[in-house]
């Protein structure tokens, strides 16, 4: 069999789950372990037949070696998957063999402080920004004290094997408050950069603490947990 070209990694987000198909030029590899710098596992339900791939991800992540294009993917519920692809590295599509690809995700978002005893929770609204890159948004509910799995990619970045690239990520926050809440305030927002290091066969944990600005003379505050991993490994 020839080398593999590209890599599907199916992650599944949340409750609940996702039939999903991908079709390929190809054939497919259903594998275990990491791809495309996530863990990835097999499990019995999923099935591969020559260029065809059929299965359900639940709350984990399923991964596939392409030998050939990627024809389609079809999901069942795109609300509860992320789909990641890429070039192998050393493939025939991987046109920089002197080149690692790098992943920089969210992956969780911790409370710090809250804005007094009429702060329940910090409903929030995050965009995480990379300067040269792209962004993403995540909203979820936080409670008191409480730490929530993000788990998105960012962006991916083709990195020089014998040298490095500069981001800076801007964590944007913006707390809105829920109906019962409505009493504490108009919806408050924070902003804070923290400049990460892009660079192959060197994962990194960063984390960025944004304080979110009220006018009430009470700010809340809460850490974000950024990873950085070479596709590669």
């Amino acid at each position: 069999m020839a080398n593999p070209k590209h890599y599907v990694v199916m992650e599944g987000l949340g409750a609940g789950k996702s039939d999903y198909t991908i079709q390929a030029t190809g054939d497919i590899e259903k594998v275990g372990g990491r791809l495309g710098g996530l863990p990835v596992t097999t499990g019995p339900g999923d099935q591969v037949s020559g260029s065809t791939a059929n299965g359900t991800v639940w709350g984990k992540s399923d991964g596939f070696r392409i030998y050939g294009g990627i024809k389609s993917i079809s999901l069942e519920n795109p609300d509860h998957v992320q789909v990641h692809t890429g070039a192998i590295a050393g493939g025939p599509d991987d046109d920089h063999g002197d080149l690692c690809e790098v992943v920089v995700r969210a992956e969780k978002v911790e409370f710090i402080s809250g804005q007094g005893p009429g702060e329940g929770a910090l409903e929030l609204e995050i965009e995480h920004d990379i300067r040269g890159g792209q962004s993403e948004h995540t909203s979820l509910r936080l409670p008191t004290g409480a730490t929530r799995n993000i788990g998105v990619a960012i962006d991916n970045f083709k990195v020089p094997r014998s040298g490095s690239e500069p981001k800076t990520i801007v964590t944007k926050i913006t707390e809105r408050e829920p109906p019962r809440d409505w009493f504490t305030g108009a919806p408050d927002e924070g902003s804070e950069p923290v400049d990460i290091t892009l660079a192959c066969d060197n994962p990194q944990q960063v984390t960025n603490t944004v304080p979110i600005d009220s006018d009430r003379g009470n700010p809340g505050k809460v850490k974000v947990y950024y990873t950085i991993d070479d596709l590669d490994d």
